[in-house]
């Protein structure tokens, strides 16, 4: 109640300010879009993507989808932590995409579920001002694992790049081999079966082919040193069949606090900003 009173308390033009503000800011994100068997998209459309001028030029600008985590069990669109202001303040279009939870699917269905968002975002973006041409791939814990799977199972069309933000589940047999088993989350993802952790791990198929995208694998001090074995070894694979890839040692940061450093810690948001321009090139 303190808050409303001040508002209403304030000049009539500070009050008209501010609602101008909250509009504009409510029209950069497009919630909700579908994009087919029950899935959406949330688009944060930049300043830059904005049509200008007295005939309404609109920018393509290039376009960031972000997948979230959750453990593969939970979480949805609006886990993107910093990166919608991390995306607008650089010109880039976010993209959050939703997929279905296990165990309403399995890891494959995930992984459709991703690739529908991209040739949705492929074939729609540049109805909000973004590059169709220019699309890199980001995820953070379990939607690490999926944009991975995507990257390296090469079934989503020409990528700039893909950005895997902090998971273990690079090589399951490698994880389930220094843990002594699995539990919990991954228990319910990956199952028992080992050909299951076979057909789900990224390294499986990076290890199979070549032409993969540009790679950014980043790696949290949490669970160590398993983490950083497991991402090393997955970084190395890739590299063997001639990927650029390029490893962030974040030892400094948690699992939570690697993905809350983009837009806030200097060196995470670093080494995301500098992959990124690569890939937009």
């Amino acid at each position: 109640m303190v808050r409303i009173a001040r508002v209403f308390a304030a000049p009539a033009v500070i009050v008209l300010i501010l609602l101008s503000t909250l509009a504009a800011a409510a029209q950069e994100l497009k919630a909700g879009v579908p994009v087919g068997f029950g899935q959406h998209v949330d688009i944060y459309v930049p300043d830059a993507a904005k049509p200008k001028g007295l005939f309404q030029i609109r920018r393509k600008v290039p376009v960031l989808l972000y997948v979230h985590g959750g453990g593969w069990i939970k979480g949805d669109t609006s886990r993107v932590y910093n990166l919608p202001s991390f995306a607008n303040s650089r010109g880039y279009m976010l993209v959050s995409a939703s997929y279905r939870p296990v165990p309403r699917t399995n890891i494959d269905g995930q992984v459709k579920d991703v690739i529908r968002a991209i040739n949705w975002t492929r074939k729609n973006i540049a109805r909000y001002g973004g590059n169709p041409k220019k699309i890199v791939i980001m995820g953070h814990s379990a939607g690490a694992h999926l944009v991975s799977m995507v990257g390296v199972q090469k079934k989503a069309g020409p990528l700039r790049g893909i950005v895997a933000n902090d998971v273990q589940a690079y090589d399951m047999v490698a994880y389930a081999s220094i843990r002594g088993g699995i539990d919990g989350v991954y228990l319910k993802a990956f199952g028992q079966n080992p050909d299951n952790w076979i057909r789900w791990s990224p390294v499986t198929y990076a290890r199979r082919s070549n032409g993969f995208p540009p790679f950014l694998v980043m790696y949290s001090r949490s669970h160590r040193p398993r983490r950083a074995i497991v991402s090393v070894a997955f970084a190395r694979e890739l590299r063997r069949r001639g990927t650029n890839v390029t490893l962030f040692n974040g030892s400094r940061y948690s699992h939570g606090s690697i993905a809350r450093g983009i837009g806030t810690s200097a060196e995470v948001t670093r080494a995301l900003d500098n992959f990124l321009r690569r890939a937009y090139r």
